[in-house]
């Protein structure tokens, strides 16, 4: 036997209102099991599902017990009685329950335990006689049907005691049986040895006629009896029926009493708390479930209100957005243009930038022919300044030679005012050649600037044009991106109305489960619950026998 541990002896007492219900399958596993079940045992719903139901078995209840539950099953019959079950964190509870077959087409297909709370007799009496079954001092007791009996006369008789209705229809035949027999042995006796003037025959025949006259009056006093025995809880049982079947759960469940008609009589308790049980549970559903469907009804029209807020929003953006990438595609378009005629711009600066490059090296030829110049003027003022020499000695020499010489000294003095002239003209020619030459520096120089600004210039366009051209790629992806993200606000607006239609969908869904939640609510109305009702009903349980159920296997 499965021994949970670890156990701390503090008892976890029911409420009046606890009605604990729980369903296996044919090997025990947990298949159902109710709030109060779940609430009381101290484990989870998904902890419960699925685990063997010994999972409550508490270690202090003797196996004998469940070795009499599961006989008692297998035969197709119900067991009753009181049991210690385990908590979860080791606390334990008594129960009052029933363990019953769940039969279809003859056929056993799992066990419906149903526990309320015991009355404190009950749990002493069931404590005391489970702990000597449990230290092997229980010989003297047996368990029928979950019910503790006691061997030997006393324990027959309290069986026989439960058996009443059947006890007075057995002594009520045998009563009959009797009488005739007797009646038939006096008759028999008579006729045979008696003869027609024999005077004990009269007294023979009066003592017939006393017995049979007082025979048949108290058989049939013995028949009303036991017809009214029997019959008054069985018309108590069928008003109860009925007032169940109308709704009324609050009806006052008869006495109980001891036999089949207590048995029926507690059977229809049981059945009154578990109604009770199952439409408090709807109730408190309904009660649940009418403020969440109410919510999400009210949450559902704001949301839709704020969805179609939204999806005017989004409309409202994707006309902003497409007025955005009209303008960001005239910008492309106008950088584009742009670039184009700074690569033109560039190019001609170029152009330029070389033309000034052939304007500079023109300079510097004409500055190198203006050098070359230069020297041959000093060559033309050398030559004229050795002709003014060559001419004084020719005069020189002229003059020596006397009248010889006088037309060589005119011809040499013109040659010497030929090379003073040359000289002259050598020098206006130096003088202009250097003021050339410092004209011809200054505007190389001039060139030089006007080359380096004219390169500055090309670097210039060139960085805008690069520029331009970043400015292009910038605005054609920016264009791209804003086309992509017109599409996302299209589909966002087409996503917003499909929820806005999904939306309006969940709240006619709420409204109908508002609608269906009424519906059941006035269903569930129709029973008629009292508080008071169920602890009568409860103490009209706990007045039948004492019963033990099997919560641990």
């Amino acid at each position: 036997m499965r021994d949970n541990q670890p156990v701390t002896q503090r008892d976890y007492p029911l409420r009046d209102d606890h009605f604990l219900i729980s369903r296996t399958d044919l090997r025990g596993k947990i298949t159902y099991a109710n709030p109060a079940f779940i609430e009381v045992s101290g484990f989870s719903r998904e902890e419960l599902l699925g685990a063997p139901h010994n999972l409550i078995r508490h270690p202090d209840m003797p196996s004998l017990a469940f070795e009499n539950l599961w006989h008692t099953l297998k035969q197709g019959g119900t067991w009753v009685g009181v049991i210690k079950n385990r908590r979860k964190n080791g606390d334990h509870y008594w129960v009052k329950a029933h363990v019953t077959p769940i039969m279809e087409d003859d056929e056993i297909k799992g066990y419906v335990s149903v526990r309320l709370k015991p009355d404190a007799d009950s749990v002493a009496r069931a404590e005391q006689e489970y702990a000597a079954i449990r230290q092997g001092n229980g010989q003297h007791l047996l368990l029928e049907r979950g019910e503790i009996l006691r061997r030997g006369p006393l324990g027959w008789w309290r069986r026989l005691g439960q058996r009443g209705g059947v006890l007075r229809l057995g002594g009520l035949a045998l009563l009959a049986v009797v009488l005739l027999a007797i009646s038939s042995a006096v008759g028999l006796y008579g006729a045979s040895h008696l003869q027609s003037d024999d005077p004990v025959r009269g007294r023979l025949i009066l003592a017939h006629g006393v017995l049979l006259a007082a025979g048949v009056p108290m058989l049939v006093l013995l028949g009303v009896l036991t017809a009214g025995a029997l019959l008054k809880p069985l018309r108590e049982a069928v008003m109860f029926t009925f007032q169940i079947a109308a709704g009324n759960l609050a009806a006052r469940p008869p006495k109980a009493t001891v036999g089949e008609a207590g048995r029926l009589m507690l059977a229809l308790a049981v059945m009154q708390r578990c109604l009770g049980s199952i439409v408090g549970n709807v109730n408190e559903g309904i009660a649940a479930v009418t403020p969440a469907a109410r919510g999400i009804a009210e949450a559902n029209r704001d949301l839709s209100s704020h969805t179609e807020q939204q999806a005017a929003s989004l409309q409202q953006t994707a006309s902003s957005m497409e007025q955005i990438t009209s303008a960001v595609r005239q910008n492309a378009d106008n950088a584009r243009q742009a670039s184009g005629l700074a690569s033109q711009a560039a190019s001609q600066v170029a152009h330029s930038g070389e033309v000034m490059g052939e304007v500079v090296n023109t300079m510097d030829r004409i500055t190198a022919s203006s050098s070359k110049m230069t020297v041959i003027i000093d060559s033309i003022d050398a030559i004229a300044f050795q002709t003014n020499i060559l001419a004084l000695n020719a005069s020189v020499e002229a003059a020596r030679a006397g009248e010889q010489g006088r037309g060589f000294a005119v011809v040499a003095s013109e040659v010497r005012n030929l090379a003073g002239r040359s000289a002259a003209a050598a020098k206006e020619i130096r003088e202009l050649i250097a003021n050339s030459g410092r004209e011809i520096q200054g505007g190389a120089d001039l060139v030089h600037r006007a080359e380096s600004t004219i390169r500055e210039v090309v670097a210039s366009v060139t960085r805008v044009n690069d520029i331009m051209g970043e400015i292009t790629c910038a605005s054609e992806e920016q264009s791209s991106g804003i086309a992509q993200i017109n599409q996302a606000v299209t589909r966002m607006d087409e996503t917003m109305r499909h929820n806005a239609r999904r939306i309006q969908g969940s709240a006619d869904a709420a409204g109908a489960l508002r609608a269906e939640v009424d519906t059941l609510g006035h269903s569930v109305a129709v029973f008629r619950l009292r508080d008071t009702a169920r602890d009568e009903a409860g103490r009209s349980l706990q007045t039948g026998p004492s019963l033990v159920m099997e919560a641990g296997s």
